[in-house]
């Protein structure tokens, strides 16, 4: 018998469906790509636990101090705002990666955007293993979808190679100055570049990306990030759009905030956390086109990996394998009476019959639903009368 053997040891996930299905605390660390306006940017990948460490010259270890002309620093600042805790019990992001692009753009009279920058950020994005997601900022209106789409679609293939190591992310990103039609066309199936994906969030407007972003991270993963109202945002603040308005913008992929009005009170709340993927006709929509389902199954496979991580070069054994399987079905049971994972979610660990080095794992994942929408009937009854003597 050969040895058929020719990669390191690792554990390989990969999607199996065309229609997919979808850390910790539940809150996400994202890894911030982005334009800093900075001719001598940053080098490596900078850490920042709070606004005022971004907020210093880049000789003093931050990215600018001007929020009006730093696309970054302006995400970052919201971001920290939106992430300080109200209450005792409220998640935050202890910490957010940087990676400092400067300008982002190619030199010369006519200067575009950077691909080779942003494609060796992206790789460079990978080395921060405690991240689970990537936010793209700095686009403009002037960069066009032309020059904005194949970036997305670099991140994105980058974040589906990476995937496969057991640490999913998901990406967002935003463009400064487009209205939210001018946002759909971005993801418009009828134009020439369109990123329609389950695991890429689009934020609109520019200008509350920031706390947009932390609300979405900052809400555990098994929860719709719209359930929360925003912790640094006032009653209002946000846009008001009509029902046909707001549902258009929904539909067409965005993620976008208003102000909830179920009666005299007001809520401030993200929409509905939607990916790209939700503009897709409503008969070809993936199963994780809702990104609290997407992040959810996302966090058990990683969780999976950790389980599984130990069998690697121990012995495969019928024993061992008993004990593997044992601990993931443990996790899986873990899963469900928290109310992450229903019925139906199951993995099944098994030899490989055609290498006897590999082993095979399959499974279902059934991420628990959120209410979308609540249909209230009721039948007025006539009065009573009532006979007095």
């Amino acid at each position: 018998m050969s040895i058929d053997l020719s990669e390191t040891p690792k554990i390989k996930y990969f999607e199996t469906e065309s229609n997919p299905t979808p850390n910790g605390d539940g809150a996400e660390i994202p890894v911030i790509i982005g334009i800093t306006g900075n001719t001598t940017p940053a080098t490596g990948i900078l850490k920042f636990k709070n606004y005022t460490a971004a907020a210093k010259s880049v000789a003093n270890g931050g990215i600018g101090t001007d929020p009006a002309t730093n696309p970054v620093l302006k995400f970052l600042k919201g971001f920290f705002e939106e992430n300080i805790k109200k209450e005792s019990d409220d998640l935050t992001v202890p910490y957010v990666y940087v990676i400092d692009l400067g300008t982002g753009k190619t030199s010369g009279q006519t200067p575009e955007l950077n691909n080779a920058a942003w494609t060796a950020a992206f790789a460079t994005a990978k080395i921060k293993r405690d991240a689970q997601a990537e936010v793209l900022v700095g686009f403009t209106k002037t960069d066009t979808a032309a020059k904005i789409i194949p970036i997305i679609e670099s991140g994105l293939a980058k974040i589906k190679e990476d995937a496969k190591k057991g640490n999913p992310r998901i990406l967002y990103y935003s463009v400064d100055g487009m209205t939210m039609t001018e946002l759909a066309a971005l993801n418009d199936a009828e134009q020439t570049n369109y990123v329609q994906d389950p695991r890429v969030g689009l934020v609109g407007p520019f200008d509350e990306f920031g706390i947009t972003c932390a609300r979405i991270f900052t809400t555990h993963f098994s929860e719709e990030p719209g359930y929360e109202e925003y912790r640094s945002i006032p009653a209002g603040t946000f846009t008001e759009r009509t029902d046909d308005e707001e549902d258009e913008i929904q539909n067409n992929g965005i993620i976008f905030n208003r102000d909830e009005k179920p009666g005299k009170s007001v809520h401030p709340k993200i929409c509905l956390a939607v990916s790209t993927a939700f503009a897709k006709n409503p008969d070809n929509r993936p199963n994780d086109c809702l990104l609290h389902s997407r992040r959810n199954v996302d966090q058990l496979i990683r969780d999976a990996f950790e389980v599984l991580y130990p069998q690697l070069k121990r012995n495969e054994t019928e024993v061992n394998l008993s004990y593997l399987q044992a601990d993931i079905d443990t996790l899986v049971s873990e899963k469900k009476e928290a109310g992450y994972m229903m019925e139906g979610t199951y993995i099944d660990v098994k030899e490989s019959e055609s290498n006897p080095f590999d082993l095979d794992v399959e499974g279902v994942a059934v991420p628990v639903n959120s209410t979308e929408l609540i249909r209230f009937t009721m039948y007025i009854e006539a009065p009573v009368t009532t006979v007095r003597s």
